[in-house]
């Protein structure tokens, strides 16, 4: 099976048209980095402290970890995209940005590239080729965006890089090998560090537990296997790691609210 992952863990996007029933508070969906593009209408999105119009045909970048609330007025449609970066010093300097981060510039781009990410997860391309290609288009687009927003926001060295250096064997071997079997102090091992020192870190630069950085990947994966019909559940849960079918469900159902059936007929609804 074929995960969209390299430099960039893609976790879902596409196109999404809603309503002012549209109004959705934070979720786990939530904890990734995201692009929006709005084609019509406008959006209201909130971190703690204030609130952000997103208007249409210009592009923007949203820091998810810092969203308590989006809603809308009337109507709007976008091109939609969540990831999250692989490499540390990239993770970190993403989570220090502001909720919303507006890159006009690069809309044109956004409009070619956005509509791909459908197909890519279907893994519906006409052959592997192509599939390769359309990745690679992909991927260098979202380079080519962070590296435009780190000109506006430049990374600053501070006290967290030693522990992002420190952090680096651990979180290479959960992108690898986040389907198996892991624990804790198998993780901080890794590092040279304690169980209890090495979760402590890990959760403050990544904002996110182990344990949930590891569900976060797997859950990601099952989005992607879902929207192809040739995989029964069960087949999915035991390729990514779960020990039954019902268990996977259960998880999947914490994560994101809905079942892996009903998350089949309502994706967009519920990822946006």
């Amino acid at each position: 099976m074929i995960y969209l992952s390299q430099t960039y863990e893609i976790l879902t996007g596409g196109f999404y048209t809603g309503s002012v029933s549209w109004n959705k508070k934070r979720t786990e969906v939530d904890n990734c980095f995201k692009i929006y593009q709005l084609t019509e209408g406008e959006v209201r999105i909130c971190d703690e402290q204030q609130e952000f119009t997103l208007q249409k045909d210009k592009t923007y970048f949203i820091n998810g970890n810092k969203l308590t609330r989006q809603y809308c007025n009337s109507s709007f449609s976008t091109h939609w995209l969540h990831f999250i970066p692989k490499d540390l010093v990239v993770y970190q300097g993403l989570l220090s940005l502001p909720l919303v981060v507006e890159l006009p510039d690069v809309a044109k781009e956004q409009n070619v590239l956005m509509p791909d990410i459908e197909q890519l997860q279907s893994q519906s391309a006409a052959s592997c080729y192509k599939y390769t290609f359309e990745l690679l288009k992909l991927q260098t687009f979202i380079q080519a965006f962070i590296i435009r927003i780190f000109e506006r926001y430049p990374l600053d060295e501070n006290e967290q890089t030693y522990n992002i250096q420190r952090l680096q064997p651990a979180v290479r071997y959960i992108n690898k090998h986040f389907t198996e079997s892991m624990n804790l102090k198998m993780l901080a091992d890794l590092c040279c560090l304690s169980p209890n020192y090495f979760h402590k870190i890990f959760t403050k630069l990544l904002n996110t537990t182990p344990n949930n950085y590891i569900a976060l990947l797997r859950m990601n994966a099952s989005l992607q296997l879902l929207i192809n019909d040739k995989y029964t559940i069960k087949e999915i849960a035991y390729e990514l790691g779960f020990t039954d079918d019902a268990y996977f469900c259960r998880v999947f159902k914490k994560h994101y609210g809905i079942t892996p059936g009903d998350y089949k007929k309502r994706r967009g609804e519920v990822l946006f």
